[in-house]
């Protein structure tokens, strides 16, 4: 008699465990899909608000740029960054001199910035070879600002050359490079001659989640709760 009723009292813990066990696999599953389609955006966190650029000649790349008046809470913060420029129709000044910019990812650009071949210039900066004046001839290559250029380097035809092979539709994944727009926003008596440049930034934005895997997730999830419910009042 006393073997029955562990049975039975054994019997029932099983329906209750597998009906905790599937509301936590619901619940985990939940969460990651709010998640993910709450990171829709696909971009950077980048301040709206104007910030200023001070750049000096660099050696790893074409300008050393130091960001200040960056809010917090942003994926940038005031510091030095590696810069580039995209603009060859200008002269931008070196330190000590300021220049106030609105910064923009390269991943998602507006007005006229989004007509530039960003993905190229993404593929350039991930795969780099050569010396940083080689990078910066294959950057004007695709991105001049309505001015015609040709490298001089062989090393830099080299990298337009991979990256007219292979760069078309590049999107930086998290962890790479992504290039955000340093956009002058000339404020007087600041001369207008400013170059459009660039900065790298490293991607910390999570991958979305693929959206073709949220219904069957959510269907299993459901159906799983289901069965253990209907489990436990048999």
């Amino acid at each position: 008699m006393s073997v029955r009723k562990t049975r039975k009292v054994e019997m029932g813990t099983y329906p209750k465990r597998n009906l905790a066990i599937g509301f936590a696999i619901l619940m985990v599953l939940s969460s990651i899909l709010v998640s993910h389609v709450a990171a829709t955006d696909g971009g950077l966190n980048l301040p709206s608000t104007i910030v200023r650029i001070e750049v000096s000649d660099g050696t790893e790349s074409y300008f050393n740029t130091e960001l200040s008046e960056v809010p917090s809470g942003y994926d940038i913060t005031n510091g030095t960054y590696l810069g580039w420029c995209v603009d060859v129709t200008a002269e931008m000044a070196r330190s000590p001199a300021t220049h106030a910019v609105k910064l923009y990812s390269s991943c998602n650009p507006s007005g006229e910035l989004a007509g530039e071949r960003w993905d190229m210039v993404n593929y350039i900066l991930n795969h780099k070879q050569g010396s940083a004046e080689d990078i910066q001839q294959a950057i004007w290559y695709f991105v001049h600002m309505d001015s015609s250029y040709l490298p001089t380097s062989t090393v830099a035809w080299a990298i337009v050359n991979d990256t007219l092979a292979n760069g078309n539709g590049f999107v930086p994944e998290y962890g790479q490079i992504i290039a955000v727009i340093c956009y002058p926003m000339v404020l007087l008596p600041e001369p207008t001659d400013v170059q459009v440049s660039i900065i790298e930034v490293t991607n910390t934005v999570i991958p979305e989640f693929p959206s073709f895997l949220i219904l069957p997730l959510f269907m299993t999830a459901t159906l799983l709760a289901v069965l253990m419910y209907r489990r436990k009042h048999m």
